[in-house]
């Protein structure tokens, strides 16, 4: 006759095998699915309207030197679409107009940097040093910076060192910005290491050549070199001067109104790029 022997801790295993067999662990969560398409369209609207929220202006009348208002900044790439714009080849006889306007309306000498919006982000730098606004472009793509007047009529000119540049690296002025928070149009004027220059139009969208890359005698062309350039804007008519010299006259009816004005830098050759200003200034037309 067979006898079974049950040890006296065996219910008590039983239940503990029990316990175990109705106690599931949950599964670790699972991140969430990436949304690749959203991140990819969202780096490039940050590539396009990358931009800094200036601070507004004195309410009092500014005198001719630096006031401390910072402007807004803002990079972009360049495109390049087919011009529609009719070009006037002659040149005016006016002369220099630095030299027939009298005192500016507005001057920055530099010996601050209350102006400008100073630091790095990811395309562009600024600092100001030794009376000089030294601006760093940080990629291939434009990108500027404004101070803080808007301005209609008038003569805006700035004096800058090339740095060391290479061949069609280029940097100049950016003016009739409509709206300076945004800084999404305007026009620009540039010339290149190797001396030409150019003019063009930015809607936020596309990069319209006006006036094509064009050489001239009147640029001081290659590394380190000094150039004083300008532009005359009196409604819809433009006129672009280096070293008080008349370049090209142009009517464009794109941008007429009020607005803002700044620097641009394209480190097109090099990849990285400083230019440094001796000094900016406009005057109003009379």
């Amino acid at each position: 006759m067979s006898r079974s022997i049950l040890s006296p801790l065996a219910p008590l295993f039983c239940l503990a095998l029990l316990a175990l067999s109705c106690t599931q662990t949950a599964p670790a969560s699972s991140p969430a699915p990436v949304d690749l398409a959203t991140q990819v369209e969202a780096t490039l609207q940050a590539l396009v309207t990358s931009t800094t929220i200036p601070v507004e202006p004195p309410t009092t009348t500014p005198p001719p030197t630096a006031t401390p208002v910072p402007p807004t900044e803002t990079t972009t790439p360049t495109v390049t679409a087919t011009p529609e714009v009719s070009i006037t080849p002659t040149v005016s006889a006016t002369g220099d107009p630095r030299s027939r306007l009298g005192e500016p309306a507005w001057r920055d000498s530099f010996d601050g940097g209350s102006n400008w919006t100073l630091g790095e982000d990811s395309f562009t730098r600024a600092k100001v040093e030794d009376g000089k606004l030294f601006f760093t472009g940080l990629s291939t793509m434009d990108g500027w910076r404004l101070t803080w007047p808007e301005i209609d009529d008038f003569y805006l000119e700035a004096e800058i060192n090339s740095g060391k540049c290479e061949g069609n690296d280029h940097f100049g002025l950016i003016f009739r910005v409509p709206d300076r928070h945004a800084a999404d149009e305007g026009y620009l004027f540039g010339l290149t290491c190797d001396g030409r220059y150019w003019l063009r139009l930015w809607d936020g969208e596309n990069m319209t050549t006006l006036i094509p890359l064009t050489p001239t005698a009147a640029l001081r062309a290659g590394a380190e070199k000094d150039n004083r350039i300008g532009v005359w804007a009196d409604g819809s008519r433009l006129e672009l001067f280096a070293n008080g010299q008349s370049l090209e006259v142009i009517e464009d009816e794109t941008l007429t109104d009020e607005g803002g004005f700044g620097l641009f830098v394209g480190p097109r050759k090099s990849g990285s790029l400083t230019i440094s200003a001796d000094e900016m200034a406009y005057w109003t037309l009379p």
